[in-house]
């Protein structure tokens, strides 16, 4: 017998394995906080963002994605669902409703999302539509100013 097949012989086919034997997928990598302890601070008070509860928090807001929305094509990722939180700290509702409302802007909106590059907002930019304040706040944030333009009376 060749040592070829005297080894399919003896190793088990995946088949033959049971459930328990089998290795599960690998997990995507998870969430790493990468937070000053400044900021965990500042997510602690001002968001009620708890680093012990964050994972389960996350998890939490991807079932609720997967049962009330099981076609929304959406990544899962701890990162990407930890933003929806963050922004609407950390109410499991507030954030899915979000996490909706910003896949049907870019549904709706296909010529602004598509290609969305700063070189595409160029002329935006140069138009002093949006602009940035040269002096910070007390606390030290840059402040951006919207100026819409009026249309033209006639």
């Amino acid at each position: 017998m060749s040592k070829e097949s005297d080894s399919l012989r003896t190793s088990p086919s995946v088949a033959s394995l049971s459930e328990n034997e089998l290795s599960p997928p690998p997990e995507p990598p998870g969430y790493v906080c990468s937070l000053t302890e400044e900021l965990v601070t500042k997510a602690r008070e001002e968001l009620q963002e708890k680093p012990e509860w964050r994972l389960r928090d996350v998890q939490a807001l991807r079932d609720m994605v997967r049962k009330d929305y099981p076609n929304l094509s959406t990544s899962l990722d701890d990162a990407f669902l930890l933003r929806f939180l963050r922004a609407r700290k950390f109410d499991y509702d507030r954030a899915l409703q979000l996490l909706v409302n910003y896949h049907s802007c870019r549904r709706s909106w296909p010529e602004v999302f598509d290609n969305l590059k700063p070189s595409a907002l160029k002329d935006v930019l140069a138009s002093g539509f949006l602009t940035v304040l040269p002096h910070t706040d007390p606390r030290g944030c840059h402040v951006l100013c919207l100026r819409p333009v009026l249309p033209p009376r006639v």
